[in-house]
């Protein structure tokens, strides 16, 4: 979101300039000869994957979080064998490319579903259908969230939460997460029930291990939590219905009765109305701003969508100063809509705090 380098990520920091320079220029040397061999050019996101595992190689990194770009099937991450696979949920996303039902993205994502090789997955319904078809063909172990792991109890404190988690019928209590939101407590469960998979096979991986983990977690733009002049200020990459539904659950949790002071922008090919209607109330203010991409939708077309008081802002810079100016005591300002204003959320905060 800040640095094109921050792509790739290993050993506790990003890819630096220099790694990035000499990893992409052998990668182009390598991509030369294969465009001429197969007559097409790799796109971005392939060249992107090959750097980085020549990147982990040069490291050499034991263990990698490989995240899929888009869908799964044909993606060009999906050339690994992994020790497990993990398909947290599916949402209806990315329709031009992964179909327009939940059942056609779904196979899609089923496709990183190896031959005899765990999945661990909290999909439901037509999703999880599928995703079982899968893994019956690939006589591929599944754990389910509900049932092979399950969140026992779940209690959120301010910027974060405790919660007990049954995986393979061992209790793990009261395990502290610096996540917010319910749907961070599945996903922390996605990632115990991996990790217990992993136990068998991996000895350095113990419960003291996880539980710092947990603890320490920060993912960046995810209901990243920060204060400005005393009023609680949130950065999230919520630019889709499901994620605009976490959001807003999140929200509810951690700030109930606050008035939410939005900067918000959205893109042409996503649902705006339906993210906004999850977020957005009568009682609450928005200053919307188009998006640092030609992607953006105008200012003038949120503007008919919002059900609230508005403000169209020239830049994010702006957006974000008027938003301070007008927060005050029980309000919350909440910046959301899409990760390219992201990035220069992020940017601007650092610069406000130096």
């Amino acid at each position: 979101m800040l640095t094109y380098t921050e792509r790739i990520y290993a050993l506790g920091r990003n890819s630096n300039k220099k790694e990035f320079a000499e990893i992409a220029t052998i990668v182009k040397k390598a991509s030369d000869i294969v465009s001429v061999e197969i007559g097409e050019f790799p796109t971005e996101f392939e060249l992107l994957t090959a750097m980085a595992f020549l990147y982990f190689a040069k490291k050499q990194v034991e263990y990698v979080v490989l995240e899929v770009g888009m869908g799964g099937r044909y993606d060009s991450t999906n050339v690994v064998l992994p020790l497990v696979s993990i398909i947290t949920n599916v949402a209806r996303e990315h329709t031009k490319y992964l179909g327009d039902t939940i059942t056609e993205i779904a196979w899609n994502k089923a496709g990183v579903i190896k031959e005899n090789i765990p999945c661990v997955t909290a999909a439901d319904g037509l999703a999880l259908h599928e995703i079982r078809k899968e893994a019956g063909k690939k006589k591929s172990p599944l754990y389910i969230y509900e049932e092979a792991f399950f969140i026992k109890n779940r209690k959120p404190y301010p910027g974060g939460q405790e919660v007990s988690f049954e995986v393979m019928e061992k209790l793990w209590q009261d395990m502290k997460i610096s996540l917010v939101g319910s749907h961070q407590a599945i996903n922390a469960g996605i990632a115990l029930m991996s990790l217990s998979i992993l136990q068998k096979q991996e000895f350095r991986i113990t419960e003291d291990s996880i539980r710092k983990g947990y603890m320490q977690v920060f993912w960046p733009g995810r209901f990243e939590m920060h204060t400005i002049d005393g009023i609680p200020f949130v950065m999230d990459g919520a630019h889709n219905a499901a994620g605009a539904k976490t959001l807003k659950e999140a929200l509810e949790e951690q700030f109930d009765d606050y008035r939410r002071v939005f900067v918000f922008t959205s893109l042409q090919d996503k649902d705006t109305t339906a993210v906004i209607s999850y977020l957005m109330r009568p009682q609450d203010k928005v200053f919307i701003v188009e998006a640092p991409t030609p992607r953006t939708r105008s200012t003038h077309d949120m503007a008919l969508m919002v059900p609230c008081a508005y403000q169209e802002e020239i830049s994010v810079e702006q957006a974000l100063n008027d938003a301070v100016m007008e927060a005050a005591d029980k309000d919350v300002i909440v910046v959301c809509g899409s990760l390219y204003m992201l990035g220069e959320a992020i940017s601007w905060y650092k610069g406000k705090n130096k």
